[in-house]
């Protein structure tokens, strides 16, 4: 049967754009898995009957909202690859229900959830959609009789990008705060409705332009003789990038969560430095990763943001894979500066100077938007699989990652349930940065980041020093005291 009779036999809701085959391409070599979002729901109601079936029918509910979630994709092994509509989805494959191990504490319990799911593919993308929601109920106390349990939203990158979890959760808690039930749900089968329409492709909805010498500087960056022009400074990035680890694909998980408390109090010393939350942890993992890896001339970061402020993609309900990234070398002059600090006073000087010049960086690539954005090279990628491939036995473009998608409100005045805690993940990335920094919080609750690295691709243990460093400088940074890294 030839691919256009395959193609015919689908209903197709559109092709895959550029962005997405990003995405698409890594899942089919296995190269990038999964991202998640997760969530921890609770209620005051101690009358809370049948809840696997109330989870359910909120679940149905937001599927039947979002297109995206309705969709499968077809061909994501050839260059052609095609979002299709499904005509149901079967909700008992895709919930599932994890009873946590009573020697676990409840973090280590989610932690092990998250491990397990970003290391998964997602099969039968022609029938089955690419997310599932993993319910872990949370144990309870002597004498507590409301219920609590974390939902984890894990989905194809190619459906939906970090702000489309935090939709999806927005939805999910409206879901449950609702009393009415689904009629297309029947016995488990969702009925999906047709047609349904997806958010357009980034590249249709803005008009990336390309100027002749940010074309011609991609193309030498991407493909000129390192042993003949090497960089005068090339930066640390962990493991060169290897088939072994993407193999195996043991995706690892930490998780670092600092208290409300702290939270008001890192927010506020950031306002008074003139500097971002984002920014500021990037102080603080070069100041870890400067001390821990004193051989490295520099380090090369890069941080996602949306482009959905130029798409007109709803903040609020929309669902798609709509970002870009701003990526930055840290040079040897700034990586002095940080291993010469003598005092905490002189240190913490360094990581605001670094926090307030990744804000004006970041500034200055949103103001350029859409010129000049590396999404506007992706035309004249002949094969994306080919281009992941091409990876491999090269060093890294980049050490690490730090993706911020803000903060998710809680509550609804007067409604039963609410939202405690967020935790947003996604997988080690085979040909991508080393190590990634996924931060997510919760409005007056607390704040989030989970680190997330791939088995062979980082050096565990260096993982664990920047983690202890992160957590322990934001917790200085929260209760007023100094920070010590590396003095």
């Amino acid at each position: 049967m030839s691919d256009i009779s395959i193609s015919q036999s689908f209903d197709i809701v559109r092709s895959v754009g550029n962005l997405e085959r990003l995405s698409t391409a890594r899942h089919n070599l296995g190269y990038y898995r999964c991202v998640a979002n997760t969530v921890k729901y609770r209620t005051n109601a101690t009358n809370i009957q049948l809840l696997f079936s109330i989870i359910e029918t909120a679940v149905a509910k937001v599927v039947l909202r979002h297109p995206a979630l309705c969709c499968g994709i077809i061909n994501e092994d050839k260059d052609d690859p095609a979002f299709i509509q499904l005509e149901s989805i079967d909700l008992s494959s895709c919930i599932k229900y994890y009873k946590p191990d009573p020697e676990l504490t409840e973090e280590d319990g989610i932690v092990r959830v998250l491990e397990y799911q970003h290391r998964q593919l997602w099969p039968n993308l022609d029938s089955q959609p690419g997310w599932k929601v993993i319910i872990i109920p949370t144990k309870r106390l002597p004498g507590e009789k409301s219920p609590a349990f974390d939902a984890v939203f894990a989905f194809h990158h190619a459906l939906a990008d970090g702000l489309s979890g935090l939709v999806f959760h927005r939805s999910m808690l409206e879901a449950l705060n609702e009393s009415s039930l689904c009629s297309e749900l029947s016995n488990h089968i969702l009925k999906v409705p047709r047609p349904i329409e997806l958010a357009p492709a980034v590249e249709q909805a803005v008009n990336f332009q390309i100027s002749w010498i940010f074309f011609f500087k991609a193309i030498w960056n991407e493909f000129r003789p390192r042993w003949l022009f090497p960089d005068s400074a090339p930066p640390f990035t962990g493991a060169i990038c290897l088939l072994d680890p993407i193999e195996r694909y043991e995706s690892r998980v930490k998780v670092i969560a600092i208290p409300s408390n702290l939270v008001e109090s890192i927010l506020a010393a950031c306002r008074e430095q003139k500097a971002t939350v984002t920014g500021f942890l990037h102080g603080l993992i070069l100041t870890s990763l400067a001390t821990h890896v004193p051989e490295a001339a520099s380090f090369s970061s890069v941080t996602p943001y949306s482009l959905r402020h130029l798409t007109g993609l709803s903040l609020n309900e929309g669902m798609g894979t709509q970002l870009s990234a701003l990526s930055l070398k840290h040079s040897p002059e700034v990586l002095s500066r940080i291993r010469s600090a003598h005092t905490p006073r002189e240190l913490m000087g360094e990581i605001w100077d670094i926090a307030r010049s990744f804000r004006k960086d970041m500034a200055a690539e949103l103001a350029g938007l859409p010129n000049d954005n590396l999404i506007g090279m992706l035309p004249y990628v002949s094969s994306i699989h080919q281009m992941f491939q091409g990876r491999l036995g090269k060093p890294r473009s980049d050490t690490y990652e730090v993706s911020n998608i803000g903060t998710i409100n809680n509550a609804v005045p007067g409604a039963k349930w609410r939202i405690d805690r967020t935790i947003f993940s996604q997988s080690g990335m085979g040909t991508g940065p080393s190590m990634s920094f996924n931060v997510a919080s919760v409005a007056g609750g607390p704040l989030t980041i989970s680190v997330t690295w791939l088995d062979g691709d980082s050096d565990s243990k260096l993982v664990e020093l920047i983690t202890k460093d992160l957590s322990y400088a934001l917790r200085c940074i929260g209760e007023g005291k100094e920070i010590t890294i590396g003095l």
